[in-house]
């Protein structure tokens, strides 16, 4: 995001960034860097659900980017932990303009019946944009049950929520936009005559570069290199920018093909024009079910429901941000601003006044990026009941005092900023027992201090991953999903506190010995504070907190810390203290091997050696590791005999081979593709029978083999045959083959059903019963015959009968070619 050195912006900058429920990342810099700001309520392929991100990928700059503990895995809370009506919805479209006054402001929806409702809610809350995301679009680390049965069509959502802003006079104030697997021209005219202005492409510009949606983004295998950071993978890469500039322009040709039979000359033009849109009758008599579908009301214009109203975006959006109180402050940190020069500011404030100090934020990071400035170059105290979003996106070097308190989301995303808030300095009331600070208090938080002196709301450090913060006592579902930062807590609880916690430190002082029953243990550990580092660490917090805050409080504990310190708990995530002990582990090995040995009285230096890389990988070894399987082992499949032995007899061709490490090493190999291509039989490519490979790969892995056999039967009557002289078409259309050598697919199969026979598991399957029917074999096929006995059948191959019509059975059709039943009459 750092501009080139001539000034002009780097090219690897993200025109669009976007703001999920977790915030991972999210902060002062992150935001100031962008031309559009997504805030993603749903999106098409897990609608509703947080996402998940193992901790074996959040390595390297995943890690840093993301500000957690490379190791910990991230979890992403559902959006309600934030955002509870379209209310709170408005002001984080008001915080985030704020954060960046020069970024449209986009909010992303799912397409479900009544989304044009909440469409409108969002357009009322000032949103400049809105993406409504059709249920057919992809994403890497969604599950199965979303994919498949979450949302709908975006021509639905598009429709509805087009004629809804239309009809509430809406239409005019918002950019409206869709997604969800657009691939050609046309879907760009659908999608447009039913009213969208933009159009959004991901997977298809992917498949362009390579993607062979293989539904493991969120594995950090991707063999093509796309969604991976593994440098190994990375080198695999071979998309060019070419490939998604042919794309687009393509896609454009055909989109112009299409403007030009319809006669619109814009897509201005195109923008809601449903009467061009008619049901095609050739299509509805294909299919008897589309006969009782009715697309009238997606189809009718919504210049019929309102006439004389916008139908794409003529104006924009007033966010109110010259009467903000930033403007102000801007002003007077000039000089701090442009020379670095230390301020400090006094002015009253009002709950009317939000997200105070964020524009303030931005125009420090524009100008020193994610540095900032010094710390307390700016230095504003505030007088009054400070207004929702206090401090959010605080960048380094700007400190808030507030002497009164704080509505909701206070420190929101802090970024580097101190943020202090304590009563009036002449109330009479006890502030440990009093609320000073509101609901969802540094929600998302990345760096920088805070210190409360006095009680904050519910939801205090849900998703801290850096800030500092000291409070004197908290509601419920405090530090829920934190991965990072410390957390003071000199007081009571809530209920529920820690949950999803995986990361970061909390120090509780159990004042009446009941923290455990209101702590969530699922992910943390509860310990007494014991360890020198911790005592440290949180003797130092309770005295700055003393020290910013006056609190008397913290000023009565620190008198007699060493008697109270045994009612401190501290709370620690599991994944986070191995991760710690591992990291002290490696750095202590690796101290202690730059340290010189003595060899006969003479000083040694050690050097530790590379492996060579050009080394071959290895075919077969015990316990062979599913995970990169791929990539850690080279191929081999079961050889052949010398054929100068082999003429010589009518044995077998191949070299016998005992399940073993060969054949779990190669099993290994198989990368359980999210798309297979191996056993799918309707491709053209894979294998003829629909073997279940990727099952069989997957048992014989785990050595049970009996199971493997079992799977392999259920597509193959006689795989001892057709096994050993089939070309094997699966190993062409492995999807690793793309890359490299594909899986030993032919050798796993013949060895199959080889320990089938060595295990005395091949034995005749004779039916129960027997029905009576009797069945035709016209060319005496051994796979109808068997087939025909297991349903109970008889078989002959001679034609005295009357002919019948072909079975149909759950077989795939070709298996009863040869089959016609007839009546045989004794």
């Amino acid at each position: 995001m750092e501009p080139l050195p001539d000034g002009s912006m780097n090219p690897r900058r993200s025109a669009i960034k976007q703001v999920a429920s977790g915030r991972f990342g999210v902060s002062s810099y992150y935001l100031t860097n962008a031309d559009e700001l997504q805030i993603k309520m749903a999106q098409g392929a897990k609608p509703g659900e947080g996402g998940e991100l193992p901790g074996h990928k959040v390595i390297g700059d995943i890690a840093v980017t993301r500000h957690s503990t490379a190791g910990v895995g991230l979890i992403s809370p559902p959006p309600h932990h934030d955002i509870y009506s379209i209310e709170d919805l408005a002001q984080l479209i008001h915080d985030l303009k704020n954060s960046n006054p020069g970024a449209r402001i986009s909010v992303k929806l799912v397409s479900e019946a009544g989304v044009g409702v909440v469409a409108s809610g969002v357009v009322k809350g000032h949103a400049d944009h809105v993406l409504i995301s059709g249920h057919d679009g992809g994403t890497g680390a969604s599950r199965w049950t979303g994919i498949k049965n979450a949302g709908l069509p975006w021509e639905l959502g598009l429709a509805e929520t087009h004629q809804t802003l239309v009809a509430n006079g809406l239409r005019g104030r918002a950019v409206l936009q869709t997604d969800g697997q657009l691939k050609t021209g046309r879907d760009v005219a659908v999608a447009c005559l039913l009213g969208a202005e933009e159009f959004g492409f991901s997977t298809a510009p992917l498949i362009t570069l390579g993607c062979i949606m293989m539904r493991k983004c969120h594995m950090n295998t991707c063999p093509v290199g796309i969604a991976t950071q593994d440098p190994v993978l990375r080198e695999k890469f071979a998309g060019e920018p070419e490939h998604v500039i042919n794309f687009f322009f393509m896609l454009a040709e055909e989109l112009r093909e299409i403007m030009a039979n319809l006669g619109f000359r814009t897509i201005t033009e195109m923008v809601g024009r449903s009467d061009m849109l008619e049901v095609d009758p050739e299509v509805v008599k294909t299919n008897e079910k589309l006969e009782n579908i009715d697309l009238s009301l997606i189809l009718k214009p919504a210049s019929e429901i309102r006439p004389g109203v916008a139908q794409y975006c003529v104006e924009k959006q007033d966010h109110g941000l010259d009467m903000a109180l930033d403007n102000k402050l801007i002003d007077l940190s000039r000089t701090a601003i442009e020379k670095q020069v230390r301020v400090f500011i006094e002015t009253p404030i009002q709950n009317t006044n939000r997200a105070v100090g964020t524009m303030l934020s931005h125009e420090v990071t524009k100008r020193y990026h994610i540095n900032g400035l010094p710390a307390g170059t700016i230095h504003v105290k505030f007088t009054g009941s400070a207004g929702q979003s206090f401090g959010a996106f605080l960048c380094p070097g700007v400190t808030l005092e507030l002497e009164g308190d704080s509505n909701d989301y206070l420190g929101k995303g802090l970024s580097g900023g101190k943020i202090v808030v304590y009563p009036p300095r002449n109330s009479s009331f006890s502030p440990e027992d009093n609320i000073v600070i509101g609901n969802v208090a540094l929600y998302g938080a990345t760096m920088g201090e805070a210190y409360f002196n006095g009680m904050a709301a519910e939801r205090f450090c849900v998703r801290n991953s850096g800030a500092q913060a000291v409070v004197e006592g908290i509601g419920d579902h405090g530090c829920e999903y934190m991965t990072g930062g410390t957390v003071v807590i000199l007081g009571k609880t809530g209920r529920n506190f820690a949950a999803g916690m995986s990361g970061g430190i909390a120090y509780v002082y159990d004042v009446d010995g009941k923290f455990s029953a209101r702590c969530n243990n699922e992910l943390v550990d509860l310990y007494h504070v014991e360890e020198e580092d911790d005592i440290i660490t949180l003797k130092m917090m309770i005295e700055q907190h003393r020290r910013n805050t006056e609190s008397v409080l913290a000023r009565d504990i620190l008198s007699d810390f060493d008697n109270l310190l045994p009612k401190f708990v501290k709370v620690y995530p599991r994944d986070y203290k191995r991760v710690l002990e591992n990291m002290k582990l490696e750095k202590s090995v690796a101290n202690h091997a730059k340290e010189p040995k003595m060899v006969n009285g003479i000083s040694v230096t050690t050097k530790k050696v590379q492996p060579d890389q050009s080394a071959s990988r290895p075919t077969r070894v015990a316990n062979a590791k599913k995970y990169r399987g791929f990539i850690t082992y080279e191929r081999e499949s079961i050889s052949y005999r010398d054929p100068k032995e082999r003429v010589k007899d009518w044995k077998e061709v191949a070299i016998e081979s005992t399940p073993g490490p060969l054949l779990n090493t190669q099993s290994a190999r198989c990368m359980d593709c999210g798309t297979p291509f191996c056993h799918q039989e309707s491709s053209g490519a894979g294998c003829p029978l629909g073997n279940k490979i990727p099952e069989f790969n997957e048992l014989v892995h785990q050595n049970r083999w009996r199971e493997a056999l079992d799977r392999l039967l259920e597509t193959n009557n006689f795989p001892e045959f057709t096994g050993r002289v089939c070309p094997a078409p699966c190993e062409g259309s492995c999807v690793l083959g793309i890359i490299e050598n594909p899986v030993s697919i032919k050798s796993i199969e013949c060895a199959i059903i080889d320990k089938g026979f060595e295990e005395g598991w091949m034995i005749p399957r004779p039916p129960l019963q027997r029905t009576g029917e009797m069945f035709l074999l016209q060319k005496e096929g051994g796979h109808c015959w068997q087939w025909t006995s297991w349903f109970g059948c008889c078989g002959s191959t001679k034609q005295n009968g009357a002919f019948c019509n072909c079975v149909r059975t759950c077989r795939p059709n070709w298996r009863f070619n040869d089959v016609r039943r007839s009546k045989h009459e004794d």
